[in-house]
């Protein structure tokens, strides 16, 4: 009987914390701006890049060789985006230097190229320009220079009318994974990524907003109303589960704005370069639950040890450390999902909700892993859970000045 009164003060406050936030207007908004983020992080890129450039490049190259600027000319004038205007200078003089550098500062002109016999020969060329941060154009001058570099290198040699741009034509490379799977990189990595991304914002996020919901109620002495009708193991325990709801809320309805724009057709425009699966789906689930239960349960004995708002946010870092962390091995983990250290890493509890998950995604791992990896979690949540639940009971109503170690051990010996 006593259990069951307990369940269900725990389920009144765990729907009372779940419909105070998804009632207001931030819900609201983080809901819908976060899928329009991720949108954009998978359309600007291509959007950008295709935009014009602004006009065409007028650029002049200095040679003393007329067939190699010829030919370049010719190779750059093929680029649609930027447009290239290219004029041919065969005085290479400092003189004529100087006075083409003045033509960039005031910008009569976009660039120059030194493109003569003995740079040709060194196999260093400049270029001059007012930026040395447009890579397009930079690709584009130095593709088009070492073209007609090969081309002026085989006439020597007594090899004429070859067409050397199919000559060095690049291959392409069609990466298969063995055993099925995704075969687009370029998927694999963006997929990857905004999963992850997703992953971490919806952990975090919700973590911080147990301790700060507790750190309010704390300063605003509302706490001591609510703990004369239920034990403070049952209000932390209900302020996880209804935070924890309100997260599962926002992914559903990620999932439904995402299968409404897989329906409308919008996922054919960039279909190639995304991977989704039913299993990377249901694993998102999983350690979003798993990842959210073992940070709440931190941040819940953070929540209640702070005495005010700045205190809070200092105590934040080390709510947020460990997973900011594991984002910064995330490098390691796309490097080689199957290596020693990618499996050991994968199976730390603070870095498992995103490592382990990534991994998923780019490689299905073993089943005893992930059943490992798994029970990991779950016994580290319940070892969290245990002594947060000491720390709150005690911290809740602790007030004046923030609990030294001594103290918070003192806590977790208490029975």
């Amino acid at each position: 009987m006593k259990r069951q009164q307990s369940l269900g003060r725990t389920f009144l406050i765990s729907r009372r914390e779940y419909l105070e936030r998804v009632r207001t207007k931030t819900f609201l908004i983080t809901t819908l701006i976060t899928p329009a983020m991720m949108l954009g992080f998978m359309f600007l890129p291509d959007f950008f890049m295709s935009m014009k450039t602004g006009g065409a490049k007028n650029i002049i190259v200095v040679s003393d060789d007329p067939a190699v600027a010829n030919a370049f000319k010719s190779e750059i004038e093929k680029n649609k985006e930027p447009k290239y205007e290219v004029t041919l200078d065969q005085t290479p003089t400092p003189a004529e230097r100087l006075k083409l550098d003045s033509k960039v500062g005031s910008r009569a002109i976009d660039g120059y190229i030194w493109l003569t016999r003995a740079a040709l020969a060194s196999g260093k060329l400049e270029f001059h320009a007012r930026s040395a941060s447009n890579f397009l154009v930079i690709d584009q001058v130095q593709h088009a220079s070492s073209l007609a570099a090969i081309q002026q290198r085989l006439e020597k040699g007594g090899i004429h009318n070859v067409d050397t741009a199919s000559l060095t034509r690049a291959l392409t490379i069609r990466t298969v994974q063995v055993g099925g799977g995704v075969t687009d990189p370029e998927a694999l990595f963006t997929s990857a990524t905004l999963l992850v991304l997703i992953l971490y914002m919806t952990v975090v996020v919700h973590g911080v907003a147990v301790m700060r919901s507790i750190q309010e109620e704390k300063n605003t002495r509302v706490m001591e109303v609510i703990l004369s009708a239920v034990t403070p193991k049952e209000l932390m325990a209900g302020k996880i589960l209804g935070v924890g709801a309100v997260g599962l809320t926002q992914i559903a309805i990620w999932g439904l704005i995402a299968v409404a724009f897989m329906g409308a057709g919008i996922a054919a425009i960039r279909g190639q370069h995304l991977y989704f699966t039913p299993i990377v789906g249901i694993f998102f689930i999983v350690f979003y639950l798993l990842g959210f239960l073992l940070y709440s349960a931190l941040a819940a004995a953070l929540g209640a040890m702070a005495n005010s708002d700045e205190e809070a946010q200092q105590l934040q870092f080390f709510l947020v450390m460990p997973i900011i962390m594991a984002l910064l091995l995330i490098g390691l983990i796309l490097s080689d999902p199957s290596s020693s250290a990618s499996i050991a890493l994968s199976l730390v509890p603070f870095f498992a909700p995103v490592l382990m998950y990534l991994r998923i995604v780019l490689e299905q791992p073993p089943a005893w892993q992930l059943a490992l990896c798994v029970m990991i979690l779950i016994a580290s949540i319940y070892v969290a859970l245990a002594a947060s639940a000491r720390i709150y009971r005690v911290g809740i109503l602790m007030y004046g000045k923030r609990p030294t170690l001594p103290e918070i051990i003192k806590w977790l010996r208490q029975t």
